[in-house]
C-alpha cells in the first residue's frame, strides 16, 4: 500500500511537470498530445504514460527451528565392594617359665686326717716295747645336689591370625554434567522486492 501511494504521488508530481512544460518544439503540448489526436499535434513529437510493474524475486534464509538448549544432569557417585586383610588377633608372646636344673653327685670327702699314735705292747718275749702306729686318713662318699642351669623365662610366639572383610567404598564422587545441543536450522523461502515499479513517460510511436 505504501509503494502504491509513493506511485501515484510520483505519477501526480510528473503529470504537473508534464502541464507545466512544453513536451515538443512547435506549440504540441504533452497534454494537448494526450488529449487530442496525433493529427492535431502539427507534426510534434508526444508521449505516453507507461507503467512498469515492481520485480520480485525468491531468495532462500535460514531460520532457526528449535535453539540452543542446555541441560543438566546428575552423575550419582560410584561404590564399590573390596575385600581387604584384617588383623583377627594380634601377635602374642607367651611366657614360659623354665625350672632351674639339679642333679646328684656324688663326691669324696674326708672323714677323719691320718694320724698316728703310740702304742705299748709286750713282744714274744715278754719284753714291753712302744711303737708309733700311723693311721690312715679315712675318707667316705657323700652325696650333693647341685644347680645345672637357673630358673629362666622363654616365650612362645603366637602368630597373628588375620581374616577378611568386605567395605564398601566410594569409587568416584558425584559430579554434574552439562549437555548442550546445537539450535536446529532450516531454509525457507520467500519473495523479495528487487526493484520496485514506477511509471514514466516515453515517446509515442505514432
Amino acid at each position: 500500500m505504501t509503494f502504491r501511494l509513493l506511485s501515484l504521488s510520483a505519477l501526480a508530481t510528473t503529470a504537473l511537470m508534464g502541464l507545466a512544460a512544453p513536451a515538443v518544439a512547435g506549440g504540441c503540448t504533452t497534454s494537448s498530445c494526450y488529449r487530442a489526436p496525433v493529427s492535431s499535434c502539427g507534426g510534434g513529437s508526444c508521449y505516453k504514460l507507461v507503467t512498469a510493474p515492481p520485480v520480485y524475486d525468491t531468495v532462500n534464509e535460514s531460520y532457526i527451528v528449535r535453539p540452543e538448549r542446555t541441560f543438566s544432569k546428575v552423575i550419582p557417585a560410584q561404590y564399590d565392594t573390596v575385600i581387604e586383610k584384617v588383623v583377627i588377633q594380634p601377635e602374642r608372646r607367651i611366657a614360659r617359665q623354665i625350672p632351674a636344673q639339679y642333679k646328684t653327685v656324688s663326691e669324696k670327702v674326708l672323714i677323719s686326717p691320718a694320724t698316728k699314735r703310740w702304742e705299748v705292747s709286750r713282744d714274744a718275749y715278754g719284753q714291753t716295747t712302744g711303737c708309733w702306729v700311723h693311721v690312715p686318713a679315712q675318707y667316705g662318699y657323700q652325696q650333693r645336689t647341685v644347680e645345672v642351669s637357673p630358673a629362666s623365662v622363654e616365650y612362645d610366639v603366637v602368630p597373628a591370625v588375620y581374616g577378611e572383610r568386605s567395605r564398601r567404598v566410594m569409587v568416584s564422587a558425584s559430579r554434574v554434567e552439562h549437555q548442550t545441543i546445537p539450535a536446529e536450522y532450516a531454509t525457507r523461502q520467500r519473495q523479495v522486492m528487487v526493484s520496485a515499479g514506477s511509471q514514466y513517460w516515453a515517446k509515442s510511436g505514432y
